[in-house]
């Protein structure tokens, strides 16, 4: 609903105005696009709601700019890895902070280091590839004309990004956060006269309806055809459009759990402890690849570490691995494999932002550009360097710490 509103508002055409007027093309958009997508979803917390907003305001922008569409999803993918691992408002990092006795504070800054040390390399390797990666030609003169009908007003839905990311960081639920930059894009369309009231929401009665004359209202339209009563703008599109994934990743956490509870990861990570985490290094190995594991199956990042947290925790106390440490291997790699897998719920609500939300919006862009999910994996760059990371911090003891190393403080929870 906040993406497909500030996108009628104009903001996409701000965002190319702004690159052209600057000079920015492809290649650079790409990196810009990670570094941006990553500090949003560090203020607010969530990497889906990340994604819908850059696939479906970035996305068409960085296309016209000359950016490889699979480069540039993998892009915005891998700042939602980089935003779910770090924020402290983050579920995933509230999960994995408590579920292991550690403070969330305190996993937060122990975590940094490793973020930032996959960081730097993805923002080199997207510059590079978007170098080397050739963009889609649009049809016809579209992107000339694009952005010569460009409107740097669009860009004041900056200040509704921003409305989102204080108030996240101020501390109030992301559910909070979204509404007052609902809020204050419709109040900047309305007042900049970027949208009309009717393009963020609709109610297109019949011509006889029993209701008298309330085409007054500016939500109120008179349908001429039958077909067309019914709700519409922005804000109820933006929420129907979800709702067929919505169920999908309802309908596989039911399924996980039914799996769970069948036993079969209880037997694996049973033998695990009894086989295989035998030494310190050996341990940590081994909780990275339960947790990589769990994910390739568990699609949905949150619902996977619930579920493999018992078990980290038990490999961990073993050898007296600190909860920090463990509640970093749990996150990092949960929050990097749930935008990596092509079935995964990151990748996957995406691909629906692209299919159901841009792909009818623009004229020019053709159902060539939607990328699939199982071309993109390969570069969700900063995804596969947090992983790496952590299998070389676990078989070089890098960041190492145990129980008596440090205390976390009291466990907080937001």
């Amino acid at each position: 609903m906040f993406a497909a509103t500030i996108q009628a508002g104009g903001f996409v055409e701000g965002l190319v105005w702004l690159a052209d007027a600057v000079g920015v093309e492809g290649a650079l958009f790409v990196g810009i696009t990670f570094l941006l997508a990553g500090l949003l979803a560090t203020g607010i917390g969530t990497g889906y709601g990340t994604t819908v907003a850059f696939v479906t305001l970035f996305f068409p922008a960085g296309v016209l700019l000359g950016a490889n569409p699979t480069l540039l999803f993998g892009a915005i993918l891998s700042g939602a890895v980089f935003g779910d691992n770090l924020a402290p408002v983050s579920d995933t990092t509230i999960i994995s902070a408590v579920t292991q006795d550690a403070d969330i504070g305190g996993v937060v800054g122990s975590r940094f280091k490793y973020a930032l040390i996959a960081a730097v390399p993805a923002f080199v390797l997207f510059v590079a590839a978007g170098s080397a990666m050739a963009g889609i030609d649009v049809a016809g003169d579209a992107r000339s004309i694009f952005v010569a009908n460009s409107e740097p007003a669009g860009l004041a839905h900056l200040a509704s990004l921003g409305a989102v990311i204080a108030t996240a960081l101020y501390g109030r639920h992301i559910i909070e956060a979204i509404s007052w930059g609902i809020i204050t894009a419709v109040v900047l369309n309305v007042a900049l006269g970027l949208a009309a009231v009717s393009e963020m929401l609709v109610f297109r009665i019949p011509t006889d309806a029993p209701v008298g004359d309330v085409t007054f209202l500016p939500v109120v339209e008179t349908a001429t055809d039958a077909s067309e009563v019914g709700v519409g703008g922005s804000i109820y599109s933006g929420a129907a459009g979800f709702f067929s994934i919505s169920i999908l990743i309802l309908l596989i956490i039911g399924g996980v759990w039914i799996m769970v509870r069948g036993g079969a990861f209880d037997a694996l990570l049973e033998w695990v402890l009894e086989s295989v985490a035998t030494t310190v290094r050996r341990t940590e190995l081994s909780m990275v690849g339960s947790v990589a594991l769990i994910n390739a199956a568990i699609t949905i990042n949150t619902a996977a570490e619930i579920a493999i947290a018992p078990y980290v925790a038990r490999l961990g106390e073993r050898f007296n691995v600190n909860a920090y440490r463990r509640a970093n291997i749990l996150d990092a790699n949960t929050a990097a494999l749930g935008y990596i897998f092509p079935w995964s719920g990151g990748v996957l609500v995406g691909f629906e932002a692209i299919r159901t939300q841009v792909l009818p919006e623009y004229e020019w862009f053709t159902a060539a550009m939607v990328v699939n999910p199982a071309d993109v994996f390969p570069y969700v760059f900063h995804g596969w360097l947090l992983v790496a990371v952590f299998v070389i911090a676990a078989w070089t003891g890098f960041g190492r710490e145990y129980t008596i190393d440090r205390v976390p403080d009291e466990v907080t929870t937001l």
